[in-house]
């Protein structure tokens, strides 16, 4: 069934392909999807990207953001995208990681010093080269867009330093390296669903969490979780891809455009997410939520070395061009 399916999506795309090519300018309408809602950098940045194609070209070229999973989730958007069943997909760096191995140095802690770092490495040949890599995967990279850092938070005591986090229950996402790290800290890493973290906090099944500030805030997580440290021990990147299939069918003249709106819209990304962190933080703490801005990240950057040594040992000429960077 999965093999009849790809083969109509197939046929319909070529089939696409060939009403386009036969004629001169033909108006090109972009799906474009997301997990996220209306509102969020993520997708504002790509209907941004749509404003810029329309302006550019009368409206012959746009783009309509499918949020909120309305076409799946974002394995299926991958997919679709290498079908060449949806235009453009913007997918989390694990979704990325199966097709090019590289990606997955990203998941490491404190790989990065600090934002302006990642950004450095992302914009320059490292991650340049690896976007580059995508397309033998049947998609073209458009750019990065940022996932802001990931730092902890739980409702026992402020994280002040290392040992704060002695005993913990943290809450992380279901990857070994990440149980590993916040053990390597001192606290005890627990896979547990997203979507029952509330509740698990509330009753103490976990004592605490890691994720970025907007959506401790959006998810209400500072209600049963009212200490929020930046750690910031965790940078991912996340990024946006064209369908090759479907761009191989287009003029080289709107390749260009796509991909000048495409990197446009990336900067736009970055501002719109860092006016969001912003935004979060002053209203956790107007409202009266503790919230530790600056501590020495040495210790926590010294305790996590053998998290990166274990799971990042085939990464180690990448991890070493990265510190690098200036």
């Amino acid at each position: 069934m999965k093999t009849l399916i790809k083969s109509a999506l197939a046929g319909a795309t070529i089939a696409g392909a060939l009403t386009f090519m036969s004629g001169t300018a033909s108006a090109l309408e972009i799906k474009a999807a997301d997990v996220h809602g209306p509102g969020y950098p993520t997708v504002a940045a790509m209907e941004y990207m749509g404003e810029l194609l329309s302006d550019w070209t009368d409206g012959r070229i746009t783009v309509t953001v499918y949020g909120n999973m309305q076409l799946g989730g974002e394995k299926e958007y991958l997919e679709q995208a290498q079908l060449g069943a949806l235009e453009i997909a913007r997918v989390s760096n694990g979704v990325i990681g199966p097709l090019v191995d590289d990606f997955n140095a990203f998941n490491l802690p404190y790989v990065f010093r600090g934002v302006d770092h990642m950004h450095k490495v992302l914009d320059g040949p490292i991650g340049q080269d690896l976007l580059q890599k995508l397309e033998g995967s049947g998609l073209i990279a458009l750019g990065y867009m940022d996932a802001g850092s990931r730092s902890f938070y739980n409702d026992v005591r402020p994280i002040n330093s290392i040992s704060d986090l002695d005993g913990l229950k943290i809450r992380v996402m279901q990857n070994p390296a990440f149980v590993e790290m916040v053990n390597a800290m001192g606290g005890n890493g627990i896979p547990y669903p997203f979507n029952e973290l509330y509740t698990g906090l509330q009753t103490r099944v976990v004592d605490g969490a890691e994720n970025n500030p907007p959506t401790y805030l959006s998810k209400n997580h500072f209600e049963v979780a009212k200490y929020y440290t930046l750690t910031e021990h965790l940078m991912v990147p996340e990024v946006f891809v064209f369908s090759k299939v479907i761009w191989d069918t287009l003029p080289e003249e709107d390749q260009k455009l796509i991909r000048k709106a495409g990197q446009m819209a990336a900067v736009k990304q970055r501002e719109l997410w860092a006016a969001k962190e912003t935004e979060a933080l002053e209203k956790l703490k107007a409202d009266g939520y503790e919230i530790v801005m600056e501590i020495d990240k040495t210790d926590f950057i010294n305790a996590t070395a053998g998290v990166r040594q274990k799971f990042g040992s085939q990464y180690s000429d990448m991890i070493e061009a990265i510190s690098a960077v200036e």
